[in-house]
């Protein structure tokens, strides 16, 4: 079971055979969250929602890199609200993903992205860091 985790931590393959909702490539985290065209329209519809200047992630780019450079060029008023809502963006994918696996869920933009619309919010008035300064006014 430790070896298996340690795959997981290094991006390793996390189930043969590709994504169930894009069937594009073998399922690495790298591409769950960057590569996927799924999560790709995820990440546009959540940074389009809080008007974020970041580009979204891409296969070409590891995640962390990514993440840290769409924080870094965010306004430094924005720079922890926007981490916060990479967290919850990324968290969100995977519980989205092993819904669909587990569960037998349809894979669903729509859902999701309303999802962490309102997770995002929950954590905002919950005093989530930096959260209210970038979410918009329902």
């Amino acid at each position: 079971m430790a070896l298996d985790h340690l795959h997981y931590l290094l991006g390793e393959l996390l189930l043969p055979g590709a994504l169930p909702w894009c069937l594009q490539e073998e399922e690495t985290m790298q591409h769950l969250l960057a590569g996927c065209s799924f999560s790709r329209q995820i990440w546009h519809e959540t940074l389009s929602w809080v008007r974020s200047p970041a580009d979204i992630p891409n296969s070409d780019t590891d995640f962390y890199t990514w993440w840290e450079t769409a924080c870094n060029r965010s306004p430094s008023s924005a720079r922890k609200g926007l981490a916060s809502l990479i967290i919850l963006t990324a968290w969100w994918i995977w519980k989205h993903r092993n819904a669909c696996i587990f569960d037998g869920e349809q894979p669903s933009t729509s859902r999701l992205s309303g999802t962490i619309r309102d997770e995002a919010c929950m954590w905002a008035k919950a005093g989530g860091t930096g959260l209210h300064t970038i979410i918009p006014e329902r």
